[in-house]
């Protein structure tokens, strides 16, 4: 059965490259590092869908980002034993409910996450903040102390997608693997990952220039590629007539009917795929339609 999840990620740039920290329970650590954020996000998922298939369904609630959760910074001045903590400190700071009618926020740094400390509300947290870390990291080192604090541009990002996690079955003694499963004929996405682009993933990261949107042929498009039985479509023109932005604003908007901006799953809308200069024999895949934009020059 497949589930959706959405977990939040501590993003930061280090030493020119980005460090993206997801904020899972400790026991099931998922860290990052690199340049461009669509790979950055692709291995990120990949390594917490793989934890996801060795943790138990009773931790899997806790991988999930509280509502209302926020990255909060706090100006910190403290003389510790191995240097000086200045500036301002990142905090996570997430909702509980401990009862019907009232919540407590557990507050913690994003990368030193075994440490935590319970606060009414947001105004507590500055007041707290010195005393919490003067008691849990009075003895760390300098390389600890650099990285408590915030350079103003980190963020909290929740990342969603949809995987296959343990469950109580899989738990069952009795539940044995088929051998041959791992001789089975590989997805159709998988496929699709090593022939060609999936233009889908670079419409969601801000990399792709839409261009201006022009009618008839955007609407004309959308009804061909999006209605109840889409059609195949070959967009032809001379060089610099706008056919690559015609597709790419028709990925943008087949993203808005999707629901991507409300719930930011790309595992739950359809993606369109490039290919250039592959033979395609055959796809057998599970979406609704398979698209594919050819360029023809003259």
């Amino acid at each position: 059965m497949r589930i959706d999840f959405t977990v939040g990620v501590y993003q930061t740039r280090r030493e020119g490259e980005e460090e993206w920290t997801a904020l899972t329970p400790l026991p099931y650590p998922v860290y990052v590092s690199g340049q461009g954020e669509v790979r950055l996000r692709e291995r990120l998922i990949d390594r917490l869908r793989t934890v996801l298939r060795d943790a138990p369904p009773i931790h899997q609630e806790l991988f999930q980002l509280p509502i209302g959760s926020e990255l909060m910074r706090v100006s910190i001045d403290l003389k510790l034993a191995n240097g000086q903590l200045h500036g301002a400190v990142p905090l996570i700071a997430e909702p509980r409910w401990t009862s019907d009618d009232r919540q407590l926020l557990v507050v913690y740094h994003p990368v030193f996450r075994q440490h935590w400390f319970l606060a009414s509300d947001r105004n507590e947290i500055a007041a707290i903040a010195p005393t919490f870390f003067r008691h849990h990291f009075d003895d760390a080192d300098g390389d600890d102390i650099e990285l408590m604090t915030s350079d103003g541009k980190d963020r909290l990002v929740p990342i969603a997608f949809s995987t296959e996690p343990k469950s109580l079955l899989d738990l069952l003694p009795s539940r044995k693997k088929d051998p041959r499963a791992a001789a089975s004929t590989p997805r159709a996405n998988k496929v699709l990952q090593e022939l060609g682009i999936d233009e889908t993933r670079y419409a969601t990261s801000g990399s792709l220039r839409l261009g201006v949107p022009r009618s008839p042929y955007r609407e004309r498009l959308s009804y061909l590629l999006g209605g109840a039985r889409p059609r195949s479509v070959a967009v032809i023109g001379p060089p610099g007539s706008g056919k690559t932005s015609l597709i790419r604003q028709w990925i943008a908007d087949r993203l808005v009917e999707d629901g991507y901006p409300i719930h930011k799953n790309l595992d739950r809308v359809h993606h369109v795929w490039r290919l250039t200069g592959k033979r395609l024999i055959e796809v057998d895949s599970p979406e609704p339609f398979f698209a594919a934009a050819l360029s023809a020059r003259g």
